[in-house]
């Protein structure tokens, strides 16, 4: 991204492209997600910068529980798969690991998703298309679209 991409290729895909994993899809997700997040820049202002806080608290001091840290974090991005606890925690809360995590998640995702229907001119768009090619290739499969 730093180079100046424009497509990030081959998301969910494992062995060349060969297999296709919805665990792994969703896993990449979340990586291209913060790689856009990061993309965007980071800004760089009074705000962020917080440096009349900074002279207040001085060398040593403690920034972790001041109010400004908290809410500078707050735009970093979050993750619903990666775990962040302190390794204690994490560990209590059975080791998750981030593919089992991608992976619940995809099934989540199947079971529970429900896709908007496309508009009735754009689904008829659609059947129009696919009819034309169909004539054109000399196909007679109906499209159930």
């Amino acid at each position: 991204m730093l180079a100046g991409v424009s497509s990030i290729y081959g998301a969910g895909m494992l062995e060349m492209g060969i297999t296709f994993d919805l665990g792994q899809l969703v896993a990449d997700n979340e990586i291209v997600a913060m790689s856009k997040y990061l993309y965007a820049g980071i800004p760089v202002n009074d705000l962020t910068m917080v440096v009349d806080e900074i002279v207040e608290v001085g060398p040593g001091g403690d920034y972790i529980s001041r109010e400004s840290t908290l809410k500078g974090m707050s735009g970093l991005t979050n993750s619903n798969l990666i775990d962040r606890q302190v390794r204690e925690a994490w560990e209590a809360a059975g080791s998750p690991e981030f593919y089992a995590n991608a992976k619940k998640e995809a099934r989540r995702i199947l079971a529970e998703h429900e896709v908007e229907p496309l508009p009735d001119d754009v689904a008829a768009e659609i059947r129009t298309i696919v009819q034309r090619v169909d004539r054109e290739c000399g196909v007679t499969f109906e499209s159930p679209v």
